[in-house]
């Protein structure tokens, strides 16, 4: 019995965009490893993504394994999309059980170098949308009996150097999240947020390239995240084996922020 037996899923950010990691021919990507993850646990699979040809692929390889899975456009920064992506999976699945947040783009840099524009739009990626996203699944969710979603920030949550759009949005995150979390409690739909620190993803490598050898270092662990561990920890906060945790955040950073201060101190003066 997998711990997602029964349960629909939507996951939104569901596919992945860029070169495959060295030994995998599917490029993985956070959100596309926590929609195989779960199925493998036994959940239905709605994989959400703005190109659908993206999400098509992760639902593909969740069908290619015996799982049972479909794909749907979603521009999460539009809020008919949200509510459709909701809807749908609901009439093709009859339920909805779980939520996954997996959007987040960045743009501009710091306070000085950010356009209004550049702000509104990581704004309306980053945390409107998955604003969106629950406003359409709580009641849902609460009409199955119950539930849980997970949003995913990121360490830029709680340090600085991503940006301030960035870094602004995905600490509001974890405010939203936990509101929607103590509010809907007594409904059973529990809500947690996760951080993932550096992790080796398709997004990552389709950006800046292969990072591994300028980051590893600074990771008490000795190296990046993968997005399967991402998966694992996400399907860990939607089960019942978290079922008295809700309305907190879950860092999964290889020791990155435990150990800054350990590395500043052995780092040479300049």
């Amino acid at each position: 019995m997998g711990r997602l037996d029964g349960k629909v899923a939507l996951i939104a950010g569901g596919g992945a965009d860029g070169p495959p990691n060295l030994g995998e021919k599917l490029s993985i990507g956070n959100g596309r490893a926590t929609a195989i993850v779960a199925a493998r646990e036994g959940a239905i699979v709605m994989a959400a993504d703005l190109n659908l040809a993206l999400a098509q692929q992760t639902a593909d390889a969740i069908t290619a394994e015996g799982g049972k899975a479909a794909a749907i456009a979603c521009d999460v920064s539009k809020e008919d999309d949200c509510r459709r992506a909701v809807a749908e999976t609901v009439k093709q699945f009859g339920a909805m059980h779980l939520l996954v947040n997996n959007v987040g783009i960045a743009a501009g840099g710091s306070l000085l170098n950010t356009t209004t524009d550049q702000f509104e739009k990581v704004y309306a990626v980053n945390l409107r949308s998955h604003f969106l996203m629950m406003r359409y699944a709580v009641p849902e969710i609460i009409k199955a009996g119950g539930g849980a979603i997970v949003n995913v920030s990121s360490l830029s949550a709680l340090i600085a150097g991503a940006g301030i759009a960035y870094e602004a949005t995905k600490a509001a995150l974890l405010g939203l999240s936990r509101s929607v979390a103590v509010r809907h409690a007594r409904d059973h739909v529990r809500v947690n947020t996760i951080l993932p620190g550096l992790i080796n993803s398709s997004m990552v490598r389709r950006e800046i390239g292969d990072r591994e050898a300028r980051v590893a270092p600074r990771i008490p662990m000795g190296r990046q995240g993968t997005p399967w561990e991402i998966a694992k920890a996400i399907v860990f906060l939607l089960s019942d084996d978290a079922a008295y945790v809700t309305g907190t955040e879950l860092i999964v950073d290889g020791g990155l922020r435990a150990g800054e201060g350990i590395r500043r101190r052995t780092e040479p003066a300049q």
